[in-house]
């Protein structure tokens, strides 16, 4: 096809795809247009007519183009182009032209930084509301990408290809995603992971970096990306097929349901994280101040209320004896200490570390192993370079202990090998601190009084996926023991090795409470 070519009253101006990767054939343009008529660009999908999913095309045109919603670019026109001499007979699909940027573009721009999660669930929740309004004529995107979704200058969202990009693309998600309200429905939450992580738990590759997994399970947000709340944990979960979900959590049926969970947990986060601004009082500004006043005012006094109620129940508590024992009141906070979430953090700044331990020892801990090549796991006296252990945190900072080097991310499916610290004696421990090698840990932070055979035994502090060669794990509350296990599950490309190989390891650590 030729630029400038003119299909009626539309002028062909620009190619801007061609064919995106379907069955290695070009027989599928996308251009940049102009509508001679009114006066305005607009975008022409262009196909052979005897192109097999040509009537799937057109159906999926037709339907789009009775979705009323001001944020989906509308189909504007179906042409049916006779054979010319150049060209054999086609059909073409006209729709509103996309101005701004892309999300997958703008996250580029961003240098991969994601969103605070307002801002991204705001935005997933427009795109939500957008596809939702096919549902009423049974018309789903099927294909909703990253690239679907533009950001005007304006700051609009729009989303391109309802129906029809699935009709020439097929799905974007395979198996139990393949049905569109779902396929939908997993889009949306990849969208909130994408915007909340820089990370894509999508099937179909794009140019952010996939999501870690666990196996075949993407790891949560808030595992992946430090201060994620977990209400987007929630989302991912109800959301994304290959998302971690605890028992008996359901995903939503569909887009409409998505819109309405996503809100509500918008809701929730709103309180945390508004701030409040000076700005010039127009009437409806001052509205909006006066209201959130008198709202920190009702929860200051609430607060208030519950902090005297709270100190009247204990004084009455200790008169009567009515109370819990020392024995069972020590037993709940440890119950509550040892189930409380653990999260990754991996931005500290405003946190106060109250002080750090010297470590006295450091072993390789590898239980899962088999050294003396008995055919049996070498527990707990099982060690992987325990030679290398004693250069961590010396004065050499390229020096580290390392992994085995394996051909999987997953340590060829061993459980995983870790590093254990020694502070020789019980101490009260909140964060660990870590200059690691590689790029794409996946680590458990656990402690225990005693070194166990088994990790499975060790109390767990935190867990987290390390992007980046330095994290920092920190448990909500200090656990007190004496040995730190810093355990790898996953292990990252080796440095300076070819590819295939696989190794983790840790050049520094500090353990603070």
């Amino acid at each position: 096809m030729r630029a400038t070519e003119q299909l009626g009253r539309y002028r062909l101006l620009d190619l801007v795809a061609q064919d995106d990767g379907v069955g290695g054939r070009a027989d599928v343009y996308l251009w940049n247009a102009y509508d001679e008529v009114l006066d305005r660009p607009v975008a022409v999908r262009v196909m052979s007519a005897d192109d097999p999913r040509a009537p799937a095309v057109l159906g999926a045109a037709q339907a789009a183009a009775l979705v009323d919603d001001r944020r989906l670019l509308r189909v504007l026109d179906i042409l049916n182009l006779a054979p010319t001499a150049q060209d054999p007979a086609r059909i073409a699909v006209v729709s509103e032209w996309a101005s701004g940027r892309n999300l997958e573009r703008t996250l580029q721009d961003r240098g991969g930084t994601p969103f605070a999660a307002p801002e991204a669930l705001s935005l997933v929740a427009e795109v939500a509301r957008a596809i939702a309004a096919g549902l009423a004529e049974n018309v789903s995107h099927g294909r909703l990408r990253p690239s679907s979704v533009f950001i005007t200058d304006a700051g609009e969202v729009r989303i391109r290809g309802l129906a029809v990009d699935a009709a020439v693309f097929g799905p974007l998600f395979d198996g139990e995603a393949a049905d569109p309200r779902q396929a939908d429905v997993d889009a949306l939450g990849s969208l909130v992971y994408l915007l909340t992580t820089g990370y894509w738990p999508g099937s179909v590759p794009i140019t952010a970096p996939s999501a870690p997994r666990a196996g075949d399970v993407v790891l949560p947000p808030s595992q992946v990306r430090a201060a994620v709340p977990r209400g987007v944990d929630d989302v991912v979960a109800r959301s994304v097929t290959n998302a971690a979900r605890a028992r008996g959590v359901a995903r939503v049926p569909d887009v409409a349901a998505f819109a309405t969970m996503i809100g509500a947990t918008l809701d929730h986060l709103a309180p945390l994280t508004t701030t409040i601004r000076t700005v010039p009082r127009t009437p409806g500004r001052r509205r909006l101040h006066t209201g959130l006043v008198l709202l920190g005012r009702l929860l200051a006094v609430a607060l208030a209320i519950v902090f005297v109620g709270g100190i009247a129940w204990a004084g009455w508590a200790l008169i009567t004896g009515g109370g819990q024992s020392d024995e069972q009141a020590a037993s709940a906070a440890i119950d509550e200490m040892l189930t409380a979430p653990a999260r990754p953090v991996d931005d500290l700044s405003g946190s106060s570390v109250e002080r750090t331990y010297p470590i006295t020892r450091y072993l390789s801990y590898d239980p899962f192993g088999d050294d003396d090549g008995n055919g049996k796991p070498d527990k707990r006296k099982g060690r992987e370079n325990d030679e290398l252990a004693a250069t961590v945190n010396d004065v050499d900072p390229d020096t580290a202990w390392l992994t085995s080097e394996y051909s999987t991310p997953n340590l060829d499916d061993k459980d995983g090998v870790g590093l254990i610290l020694d502070l020789g004696q019980p101490q009260d421990i909140q964060q660990v601190s870590l200059n690691l090698v590689g790029k794409g840990s996946g680590l458990d932070v656990k402690v225990a009084d005693r070194i166990l055979p088994d990790p499975v035994l060790w109390t767990p502090l935190a867990s987290a996926f390390a992007p980046k060669d330095r994290i920092d794990m920190r448990a909500p509350r200090p656990v007190t023991a004496r040995y730190v296990l810093i355990w790898f599950t996953r292990v990252p490309p080796a440095v300076d090795q070819g590819t295939g190989v696989y190794q983790g390891g840790v050049r520094s650590v500090v353990v603070s409470g």
